[in-house]
């Protein structure tokens, strides 16, 4: 790996301690969470987020659909914020997932859910944060301070707390020996990363690209779009492998970078197709899977842990962030400070 001394690669390689700090505090926080939400007994589910935390709730959206059986809606905090709409959640589950816990807007929605007689649940990585205090539960994402503009432990910390959440609701106590393998499986992603640098060469003149993924990788696609953009001025769009086939492909010719999530599950069959037409057509596909047949169609392939395809998306996580680490240093870009951005946004 490129030795570059910035904080981010330091924190990408955080992230299984991290992880593993989050589950051995957080346990009876997250029993106690879902405890209530069992008793609560949800009709829906609505998840307040911004920026990175938004896209680690497009994760927890399949989650919850899927596990739960339950209709899950982002929320549009501009209803409220801006236009002074009411928002009857009685009956729902509401989490606000905010890194910061600072968010106006996120703390509006929980504040408002709240009072309003909805089960409210802070997801951040500051205990005396304004979300902590406006939700009746908190997890905390025990991920220590972050020092990169870039959030990169605290996403991957996201998609571990919404991810157990979801099991203890689902299995209780006997979730907790399949999350205890989650650190070592992201530890393995760390490992693998190593290989993006090997692909440095194709990325000084980047400038963009698409990222295709679905299902429970959706949202990391979406992420992984925003990191390209913020770190390493690629303008990077995220679409679902279905949504790509209505249009967009239409962009990918010949040497048109393509970034494919494509992990084993229902997802593959799709992933493969689109990967043998965009392989005809001669688009510079980057594919991160650990399938064989996908690996060896891609133009730049790029080996990732396998495990189940709902936990992938975490072990996947540092890959694709030091995809955007690599090419933001092949540019002679400042990941941890990338122009106009600052660490805590204020949205209303």
């Amino acid at each position: 790996m490129s030795a570059t001394s910035t904080f981010m690669e330091k924190e990408i390689l955080e992230s299984p301690r991290v992880l593993r700090r989050f589950l051995a505090r957080q346990w009876a926080a997250l029993t106690r969470s879902a405890e209530a939400i069992r008793a609560y007994n949800p009709r829906f589910t609505v998840l307040a987020a911004r920026g990175t935390s938004d896209n680690a709730s497009t994760y927890a959206r399949y989650l919850i659909e899927k596990q739960w059986g339950i209709p899950v809606s982002l929320a549009a905090p501009s209803v409220m914020t801006l236009y002074g709409g009411k928002v009857d959640y009685r009956g729902g589950l509401v989490l606000g997932v905010s890194q910061s816990g600072e968010g106006p807007d996120v703390c509006r929605i929980i504040r408002d859910a709240r009072r309003r007689g909805a089960l409210t649940i802070g997801i951040t990585n500051n205990a005396k944060s304004r979300l902590a205090e406006e939700a009746e539960l908190t997890l905390r994402l025990m991920a220590g301070p972050e020092k990169s503009v870039a959030a990169t432990k605290t996403y991957t910390a996201e998609l571990l707390a919404l991810y157990a959440l979801v099991e203890c609701v689902t299995r209780g106590r006997k979730a907790r020996p399949g999350l205890s393998a989650i650190p070592g499986l992201v530890e393995e992603g760390c490992r693998l990363s190593r290989s993006i640098w090997s692909h440095s060469r194709h990325f000084p003149r980047l400038s963009a690209c698409v990222v295709v993924g679905r299902g429970f990788h959706y949202g990391l696609a979406q992420e992984t779009a925003l990191k390209l953009k913020e770190c390493a001025q690629v303008m990077a769009h995220a679409y679902s492998t279905a949504d790509f086939h209505h249009g967009p492909k239409a962009l990918a010719g010949k040497d048109f970078p393509v970034i494919l999530l494509a992990p084993p599950g229902p997802t593959l069959n799709g992933s493969l197709e689109l990967l043998e037409e965009l392989a005809g057509r001669k688009a510079l596909v980057m594919a991160f899977s650990p399938v064989s047949r996908v690996l060896k169609k891609a133009a730049l392939p790029v080996k990732t842990p396998g495990g189940k395809e709902a936990t992938n998306p975490m072990a996947m996580a540092p890959l694709l962030q030091t995809l955007a680490l690599a090419a933001a240093t092949a540019k002679g870009l400042n990941p941890d400070k990338p122009p106009y951005l600052k660490k805590v946004t204020q949205t209303r």
